[in-house]
């Protein structure tokens, strides 16, 4: 059972939890106590990867720059370690597959070959992983993994997607090494709408996988086939409604995984870009998306148990607000890139869940310098880092600290142990209905 959900008001979280573990603040709700047994449950374990970057026509990479092939190279060699020893129940990658270009955003056709190049070569290795380890593996896009081009539509002028360049019959993306006729987990449960980008799938018994395109929501987005984006978004935002309350209905758990996620994009607004990751101004500029999402999210408190996202490149995470702005619904973390393009360490994470409830529990993060010939032994806890009981879910300890102190320890891991942020990072940090 998810979760007892606590008021919680905006910027400053003053208050916390009194004698006894009860606690509120300015809620008109009744005070519940979290649960805290999780500590006698047997825990679960899947790898979270984001943003890699691939520039497969460079060795070398620095900060700032993109993943080059000899680092590369040591990810998989230090994935294919990690998955070996630790063994996890699944892989979800987040997207963002290739290299950036630059400006303007759209590939024409003549100018592609390098980017499907980087495009094929890192599916094809991502597949070598999670085929020598016998591992499920869930891909979703990111805004630089379209054919067309940064921000496009998954699938371009010819119907095909980056799923096109390296097809196989018998195990093909999005989800690989699942069962294919559908009657035990892991399989695809609806990909109506994979040309689009998003699916469902059953990750195991009693969890299932929301693989969402947020790429559609970017005030970047553009269609190159033949669709709409007020279409396709409010298309997705009902999908998301229905594939929930469906679940609700059989009783299962769900990650809902994206790309981009709601609300501020904290370097943006610091640097006086645009303030949010999600267009405000669509599908109306007195009902946008990122507030449609919150209150869907509202709406399944006990379902969802995880919201997983990439994108920033950073170690960061988000705390969703319902509707009104006073109570904390989820917790969403983030995936930091492999990519140091942001001027972040290189990392991914092992994510620790309950096996009943399925909510998160931890994660370690592994990490690695830019220059790296190989990987390395470098982790830390989120647990550790914050100061956090591992008898409560992730969820419950979050909501249970203030935001200054969030923000103080948040910065010591943001860049994944390449120093503090050069931005003020409390922005990205609650995400509030719009209006």
């Amino acid at each position: 059972m998810k979760k007892a959900r606590t008021s919680v008001l905006t910027a400053v979280i003053a208050a916390a939890a009194a004698a006894g573990g009860y606690f509120a603040i300015n809620s008109d709700k009744t005070p519940v106590k979290p649960e805290t047994t999780v500590v006698q449950k047997t825990s679960n374990k899947f790898l979270f990867l984001s943003d890699i970057h691939l520039n497969s026509f460079s060795q070398n990479t620095d900060y700032g720059e993109d993943t080059g092939m000899i680092l590369w190279n040591a990810f998989l060699k230090k994935a294919d370690s990690v998955i070996s020893s630790e063994k996890p129940d699944f892989i979800v990658y987040t997207g963002d597959l290739p290299a950036h270009y630059g400006k303007p955003f759209f590939l024409p056709k003549g100018m592609r070959t390098q980017h499907n190049t980087n495009l094929s070569t890192i599916l094809a290795g991502l597949r070598t992983m999670a085929d020598t380890n016998k591992t499920p593996l869930f891909y979703l896009p990111g805004n630089n993994d379209a054919i067309a081009g940064d921000y496009y539509s998954f699938a371009d002028e010819d119907d095909n997607t980056p799923l096109s360049l390296v097809p196989e019959t018998t195990n093909p993306y999005p989800a690989l090494n699942i069962d294919s006729t559908g009657q035990k987990p892991p399989f695809i449960i609806d990909d109506q709408n994979l040309k689009k980008g998003y699916y469902t799938a059953q990750l195991t018994d009693g969890l299932q996988l929301i693989a969402l395109n947020t790429v559609i929501y970017s005030r970047h987005f553009k269609n190159v086939d033949g669709g709409n984006q007020l279409d396709y978004g409010n298309d997705q935002m009902k999908w998301l409604d229905q594939v929930l309350d469906s679940a609700k209905v059989t009783g299962d758990k769900v990650y809902i995984a994206m790309h981009i996620p709601p609300g501020k994009d904290a370097y943006g607004n610091t640097h006086g870009g645009y303030p949010d990751n999600w267009t405000y101004s669509l599908p109306t500029s007195t009902d946008p998306w990122n507030d449609d999402f919150l209150e869907v999210i509202a709406k399944y408190p006990s379902t969802i148990a995880g919201v997983l996202y990439g994108h920033t490149h950073m170690d960061e995470l988000r705390r969703l607000y319902d509707p009104s702005g006073k109570n904390i619904t989820e917790v969403a973390i983030s995936c930091p890139g492999v990519t140091p393009q942001h001027d972040n360490n290189p990392g991914f994470k092992m994510v620790t869940y309950d096996e009943n409830s399925k909510e998160l529990l931890d994660f370690i993060t592994y990490h690695t310098v830019p220059s790296a010939t190989s990987w390395g032994n470098a982790t830390y806890s989120f647990n550790d880092q914050f100061g956090y009981s591992n008898q409560n879910t992730l969820f419950e300890n979050l909501i249970q600290d203030n935001l200054d102190s969030i923000h103080s320890k948040l910065n010591k891991i943001y860049t994944v142990k390449n120093g503090a942020p050069s931005y003020d990072i409390e922005s990205g940090i609650e995400v509030f209905s719009e209006n």
